[in-house]
């Protein structure tokens, strides 16, 4: 069922996303299709690209339909709780007029409908989207807390019914997310338990190869699906449909690229489903998402279209700025009298553009390194090779160094100085300098004084406003920080409220110096306990903002300021799904790179929500 084709969107004149002209483009994809067809959906065909995993099986015409799979089956009757609709069927051929048969029969009795259930309420978009991943492989990019776990199981569900002996996949790259899916599987559209299971890393490969052979659904990690197509355990012959959840990770070598690259390379005919809310900023790199997961149609909605408008409530966006601090401040003009020299010589020798040390940051400066290590200098001496990297690393650290500070505070800055003291180019350029000495030194005397936090303290404000006007036992919080010295900070500094809150950490599992990881069981319960109201504040890091139901959040707090436009817009996205909410984002102006940073996430929000709904 999968397009063996990967579709393109058409992009004439190499504009960068703020000019693009969708609406030639739309005018260009209805020239490009063969057969274009009036629909009322919002959505249409893209032309196909020259790409090299086409000559795989170019024999192949892009699949609309479920005639080639016709054989004799049983039917099984709909469930009472489910409403049937008919299917229009179309006969679907190779280049050479041929109909192309797959080796999973269908039950020709179900296949004249497809189900969507009645136990919940309806809402035009989904339906609309649900059809349209039902008969061709669809990216649907869908606002946050607006539905896309259920268009899933309605797929999953009808794809169980249409294909008896054929077996589903649902990949996501985090358990709370496959334990999410099932639950809608089982109690929205009711897929039997028996036919499911949920399979991890943790489960040995021999077991994996069992359940391969006797279930029918499969709730998986990318990377479990990658290694099991890669050994040959999954019965690959066998899938008829393929989820693909955060699909905006389908990028370069991700697990979810090499199975799905793999499974073409076998000429495996399946339906793909991708969902995400964040398909991306850039156009070349929806595209890529595009290409590597073999899309021919895009559903995309933003949240202010005429048919998701009523079902998304209003999302108070308040940007907080929070001075430095003296003895912060005091840090901060010491590094940068140490940065200053460095930054110098490597604007002279014309590695770096920018005279300006305070808004240097750590990505320009990785950047630039990686095009000096490319291509030096030819007046460069190759023995003063090893001086540039020096004066790279010890760049790079202190912007890091910089960056901690003024987004997280003092304690992790000094921890991060402490270890780099330790290792490296740093070390031997910096463990004697006195400068930085006196930096450390200045870092030691604030933490003696319990280095106090002026990020902290205003968190702590607002927490105490919005409970004075929510009911703590009813309201819900999510702190969000990217750095886990700080979810150690922010617990600690939650403490000193008492009773007002309830708070625990949402952390991965991989444990590091601040703190020990979380293991998926562990995460489970937290999730569990936050909605039953054991907490009502969980600090988390990036592992809460993808795609997580956490029920509905009043309040979200950004400590930091994501530099990522897709995660913040998922950060933002806990909240506002039921009813109205808050986003809270501490920002330290002092520092110009978090300023900018924020006004080109700023940008890129408003270049996403622009992005007209159309399928490609």
């Amino acid at each position: 069922m999968a397009s063996n084709i990967p579709l393109h969107i058409i992009d004439e004149d190499d504009k960068e996303d703020d000019e693009f002209d969708w609406e030639a483009a739309v005018r260009q994809i209805d020239l490009a299709c063969e057969k274009p067809k009036p629909s009322s959906s919002t959505s249409s065909h893209v032309a196909p690209p020259r790409h090299p995993l086409a000559e795989i099986s170019n024999k192949n015409t892009r699949q609309s339909t479920l005639d080639r799979f016709i054989g004799k089956v049983a039917p099984r009757p709909p469930p009472d709780n489910h409403r049937t609709i008919e299917v229009e069927v179309e006969v679907d051929v190779d280049v050479e007029g041929n109909e192309r048969v797959a080796s999973v029969e269908i039950d020709t009795e179900a296949a004249k409908t497809w189900i969507y259930p009645v136990n919940v309420p309806l809402r035009d978009y989904q339906l609309a989207i649900t059809k349209k991943a039902l008969f061709s492989n669809t990216l649907v990019a869908l606002p946050t807390g607006l539905g896309k776990t259920l268009i899933a199981a309605v797929v999953i569900y009808n794809y169980f019914r249409w294909f008896p002996d054929g077996k589903i996949v649902f990949a996501a790259p985090s358990r709370p997310l496959v334990m999410q899916q099932i639950e809608a599987c089982h109690n929205i559209v009711g897929i039997p338990q028996e036919w499911t299971i949920d399979m991890t890393g943790q489960i040995c490969p021999t077991r994996r190869e069992n359940f391969w052979k006797t279930k029918r659904v499969f709730f998986v990690t990318p990377q479990v699906l990658e290694k099991d197509i890669q050994s040959g355990t999954c019965l690959a012959k066998y899938l008829v449909c393929l989820v693909i959840d955060e699909a905006h990770r389908a990028l370069g070598n991700y697990s979810y690229c090499v199975a799905v690259r793999k499974l073409m390379a076998m000429e495996v005919q399946l339906r793909i489903l991708a969902l995400t809310a964040t398909p991306g900023s850039k156009q070349p790199a929806i595209q890529q998402i595009i290409d590597n997961l073999y899309i021919s149609t895009l559903e995309y909605r933003n949240e202010s279209d005429h048919d998701v408008s009523p079902y998304v409530h209003n999302r108070k966006i308040e940007l907080i700025e929070v001075p430095l601090g003296q003895d912060a401040d005091e840090v901060n003009c010491k590094l940068l009298e140490i940065i200053r020299p460095y930054g110098a010589r490597l604007h002279a020798i014309g590695l770096i553009q920018n005279r300006e040390c305070h808004t240097l940051s750590p990505i320009d400066l990785l950047n630039s390194r990686d095009k000096f290590r490319q291509a030096p200098p030819s007046d460069l001496p190759h023995v003063k090779h090893g001086e540039v990297e020096g004066c790279f690393a010890v760049l790079i650290t202190l912007c890091h160094i910089r960056k901690l500070l003024s987004s997280h505070g003092i304690r992790p800055a000094y921890e991060m100085l402490e270890e780099k003291l330790q290792q490296g180019h740093f070390s031997r350029l910096m463990s004697k300098n006195e400068d930085i000495m006196k930096a450390k030194l200045l870092m030691q005397r604030s933490l003696s004084h319990g280095a106090p936090s002026p990020k902290l303290s205003k968190m702590l404000e607002v927490l105490i406003n919005h409970f004075q006007t929510k009911d703590p036992e009813k309201s819900r919080v999510i702190i969000f920080s990217n750095f886990r010295g700080s979810v150690r900070d922010i617990m600690n500094a939650l403490a000193s409220i008492g009773d007002l809150v309830k708070a625990t950490e949402f952390i991965g599992q991989s444990s590091g110096k601040a703190l020990k990881g979380q293991s998926q069981k562990v995460q489970q319960a937290v999730l569990e306990k936050f909605r039953s109201g054991g907490y009502n504040i969980i600090v988390a890091t990036s592992i809460a903002e993808e795609g997580l139901d956490i029920m509905e959040v009043d309040l979200v707090i950004c400590f930091d300021a994501n530099v990522s436009p897709l995660r913040m817009i998922q950060r933002m996205g806990r909240t506002g799904r039921k009813h109205d909410g808050r986003v809270d984002i501490l920002l330290l102006f002092h520092d110009a790179f978090l300023f900018f940073y924020f006004v080109n996430w700023c940008s890129k929000i408003l270049i996403i929500q622009v992005l007209p709904y159309k399928s490609y």
